[in-house]
């Protein structure tokens, strides 16, 4: 194998890399909602999915990833009262963003 060859690959290998490395970025943002948590203040990205609801009752929805887990993984999931005011994505609702009122 000469030169011109080996940088060839290294350059085919960086690329397909980098585009692995968007397509995750993009995964995790598109995805995610942005939102405040009520225990800490701070506003993450969560991702959410509904669970079905026993008995015929309706869908329920629960947090399955969280930008501030593992270390908060057992919260209370208290941010999930403004899931319908949230959009995925980076385009976040403000209204939505506001302080949780002290309990």
């Amino acid at each position: 194998m000469n030169i011109e060859t080996a940088v060839w690959i290294v350059v085919v290998i960086g690329v397909i890399a980098f585009v692995g490395v968007l397509y995750w970025l993009n995964d995790i943002v598109s995805r995610a909602r942005m939102m405040r948590c009520p225990e800490t203040g701070s506003v993450t990205f969560v991702r959410a999915a509904p669970v079905a609801g026993g008995a015929g009752n309706a869908s329920e929805v629960t947090v399955t990833q969280c930008d501030l887990w593992p270390k908060r993984k057992d919260c209370a999931q208290g941010c999930l009262a403004r899931y319908g005011e949230t959009t995925p994505g980076l385009r976040g609702n403000l209204d939505a963003l506001r302080p949780f009122e002290p309990q």
